[in-house]
């Protein structure tokens, strides 16, 4: 696997705690690290739901994690702006840029992939080699079938509103300032 880097999702940790599903999702980056030894970026600031900057980040929840379980400092980088998958795209995207990355490897959970590709595919551009490794949450079937129901319905809501604002794939000024006025509302 040709890669520079491997970006880790976060998922809905609370208090200052890491949910299961965000140890999974680090548990299998740690296996691919281990291989290939690059970077990691670890994207999750705070989610919609909860207030901005009260407590640990999710990424800096996901970091701590890592360390304890033999990955290097120098190798983590956090991702802690975004509030949503979108976000995780686009935020991560400017890291990677900015690195001069272009083989990524997004890890994330069975029920989330569909939604992660979409966003990560549309924000990144056609420029960018992304590759997706799904981690079997283990969720029962119809919590499993809700929530990608949820998810493919957000993603629907985005493709129509991305269309509406005639924005193309990895145009990065358009989506900021749609991203900007969308997490304006949750502040």
């Amino acid at each position: 696997m040709d890669l520079d880097v491997i970006i880790v999702l976060s998922y809905k940790s609370k208090k200052r705690v890491l949910s299961k599903i965000a140890k999974q999702r680090i548990d299998k980056a740690l296996e691919i690290y281990k291989k290939n030894k690059v970077k990691i970026i670890f994207s999750g600031g705070y989610s919609l739901k909860s207030k901005k900057n009260i407590g640990l980040s999710e990424a800096q929840l996901m970091g701590d994690y890592a360390i304890k379980n033999q990955i290097s400092q120098e190798d983590i980088i956090l991702e802690e702006e975004s509030r949503d998958t979108q976000g995780n795209a686009y935020f991560t995207k400017q890291l990677v840029k900015k690195n001069n990355w272009k083989n990524v490897l997004v890890v994330t959970s069975d029920f989330h992939l569909l939604k992660t590709k979409f966003f990560f595919d549309f924000i990144y551009g056609p420029e960018y080699n992304i590759q997706y490794l799904e981690v079997n949450s283990n969720l029962p079937k119809e919590k499993t079938r809700d929530i990608s129901k949820s998810e493919k319905k957000s993603q629907e809501i985005m493709e129509k509103i991305y269309t509406e604002n005639k924005i193309q794939k990895g145009e990065d000024k358009k989506i900021k300032v749609l991203l900007e006025k969308f997490y304006s509302k949750f502040n």
